[in-house]
């Protein structure tokens, strides 16, 4: 049996790096798109030869698998040690996230100080609320722009939220301050909200979305905008480069950091119960939770003083003078 993994003359490197090249972002939330940034033919059947091969290959599944087999059995030791690498590094590559720290000590939240500079330069209602439930029950940016009247129960004040990561769907309170807020929102925008099917941050100009897309924002729209007020705000902090084709800045703030906020927040007002910041953060594993509890330099040194312990410093001040007479 054999199965072509090449689409042709063009190798596995250039497709992969193909899939970085810029798209056309005519489907965009609020911007008009430029038809020189659409890709060139040659590009687009890049991509769509690669998916081409991976359902060629889905389909030929039964046969790759015998293949294997075969060759699990006769290959010697060091040729199987070679493929399984090739395969494990591939699956890494592809479908695991590095488990390496990324930002070393570098705190990618918020401070109370620099969310209260952020806030105060956004100038839209539709912007601000959605960074809202985001700085105050530490929504996703792709929960938030989902958001829908549809989530909200005005009795009780409840918003039910579809958890990505989970793909469960949880219920959190919403702050009566954030919910007042909501309300005249809903009132101000009701028209619109209407015709985006109840969604909150809608997205339905004439002539900026395609039949096909949603009728909320997406979340590359939102970090777009929150770009835009941190750099309003002089907040957009630069801490590296990415590495590829076309290298971009890297910013130490994004919509993330106010779930970082939000979470840092909700357990520092509540004790330290990490266990119960990790349910309001709904994730399922409380170690997780920890990597978004940011301490402060000065609370950190703080702490350090009051844990010192005075008394052994003075006995072996006294240890040291009777030393020296």
């Amino acid at each position: 049996m054999s199965i072509s993994l090449s689409p042709g003359p063009v190798g596995r490197e250039e497709l992969v790096s193909s899939s970085r090249l810029p798209v056309s972002r005519s489907g965009s939330d609020w911007f008009p798109v430029s038809s020189s940034m659409s890709p060139v033919c040659g590009e687009e059947n890049l991509i769509r030869t690669a998916r081409e091969i991976s359902k060629e290959l889905g389909k030929k599944w039964p046969e790759v698998k015998g293949e294997l087999e075969h060759l699990g059995r006769y290959l010697s030791k060091g040729s199987l040690v070679k493929a399984i690498t090739i395969l494990s590094e591939a699956r890494k590559r592809r479908f695991l996230r590095s488990k390496r720290p990324k930002y070393g000590s570098m705190n990618k939240g918020v401070t109370e100080e620099e969310l209260e500079r952020f806030f105060s330069v956004i100038d839209d209602p539709k912007p601000h609320l959605l960074f809202s439930f985001q700085a105050f029950l530490g929504l996703r940016i792709g929960e938030a722009v989902r958001i829908s009247i549809q989530d909200m129960n005005l009795k009780t004040r409840e918003l039910r939220i579809f958890t990505e990561k989970s793909g469960k769907t949880d219920y959190l309170l919403m702050p009566e301050k954030l919910f007042e807020v909501a309300l005249h929102y809903i009132a101000a925008y009701e028209k619109e909200i209407a015709a985006a099917k109840g969604h909150l941050f809608f997205s339905v100009g004439k002539g900026r979305r395609s039949s096909e897309s949603n009728p909320y924002i997406t979340t590359q729209t939102a970090r777009v905008v929150f770009r835009g007020y941190l750099k309003k705000a002089k907040m957009a902090e630069v801490y590296g480069y990415s590495v590829g084709a076309g290298p971009r800045s890297l910013y130490r703030l994004s919509p993330h950091s106010l779930r970082h906020y939000a979470i840092t927040n909700f357990c520092r007002k509540n004790g330290g119960n990490a266990v119960l910041a990790s349910k309001f953060a709904r994730h399922t594993n409380l170690q997780t939770t920890m990597v978004y509890i940011h301490t402060e330099k000065e609370e950190l040194y703080a702490s350090i003083e009051r844990a010192h312990d005075t008394k052994i410093l003075e006995r072996v001040r006294k240890m040291q003078e009777d030393t020296n007479h």
